[in-house]
């Protein structure tokens, strides 16, 4: 897994890991969602996973993680992604209602969803 480090779109932090997502690259996947923790603004994170070239249920652990972590304090995580194959694993794992697709890092700032390939 390459990633740049999360970057600050106005109060959200975006972390746009690329590559292959699975066990081999769990580790510094975890490490670079934990990383925004620090960061101001890291209640709200849009993970961008539109350079992900292969995902296996490896970082969903990661990534419900975030997500329970921006819950806590009344904000959200985000996916990006335009794979089918990772929106067939996110309604294989139940986790499509918590995770709505969205087009870009601007629509997931914004809300606007565009819902799950393959509906």
């Amino acid at each position: 897994m390459r990633s740049r480090w999360p970057t600050l779109l106005e109060d959200c932090r975006l972390a746009s890991p690329a590559g292959e997502l699975d066990l081999a690259s769990a580790a510094a996947f975890g490490a670079l969602l934990r990383g925004t923790d620090a960061q101001p603004g890291a209640d709200w994170l849009i993970v961008d996973l539109s350079a992900v070239t292969f995902m296996d249920c490896s970082p969903l652990r990661d990534l419900c993680s975030a997500w329970d972590r921006s819950e806590a304090t009344g904000r959200w995580t985000r996916l990006v992604y335009d794979q089918d194959r990772i929106g067939r694993l996110l309604r294989l794992t139940s986790l499509q209602e918590r995770f709505p697709r969205y087009a870009s890092a601007d629509d997931a700032w914004r809300g606007h969803d565009i819902g799950q390939p393959g509906r």
